[in-house]
């Protein structure tokens, strides 16, 4: 089995998802790397990392299969991270938490338009 180095998900203003994900979500920022083609910025949050990527210009195509549908975060409360997403204006995708199974979550969009969830175990 092989651990997992890091995500990767494409946006298109990697200042705007750096402060996104570090000042709203409390990544810490760990790493960046440029070149002619494009910009990387190294996210970590706990021993996971996203790599945020942006292209410098439009050479990549819309993907369809292959497609991450979402990245999801271990929370303990909830209800206190989505009182937080809202003072954020962060976009609810849900109208009120689901459970699921032994999880109670909640699906918000990223700057981007990812799709992002926070999971608590109940």
């Amino acid at each position: 089995m092989y651990d997992v180095a890091h995500i990767g998900v494409v946006v298109q203003d990697a200042d705007k998802s750096l402060d996104f994900y570090c000042n709203v979500l409390g990544f810490k920022a760990a790493g960046t790397y440029q070149d002619g083609r494009v910009r990387l910025e190294f996210i970590k949050s706990g021993c996971q990392t996203i790599e945020l990527i942006q292209y410098k210009e439009d050479t990549v195509s819309v993907r369809s299969s292959g497609r991450v549908d979402h990245i999801a975060f271990a929370v303990t409360d909830l209800d206190a991270e989505i009182d937080h997403l809202r003072q954020h204006d962060v976009t609810l995708l849900l109208e009120s938490p689901l459970i699921n199974g032994d999880n109670k979550i909640m699906f918000f969009a990223g700057p981007d338009g990812e799709r992002l969830e926070f999971v608590q175990k109940i």
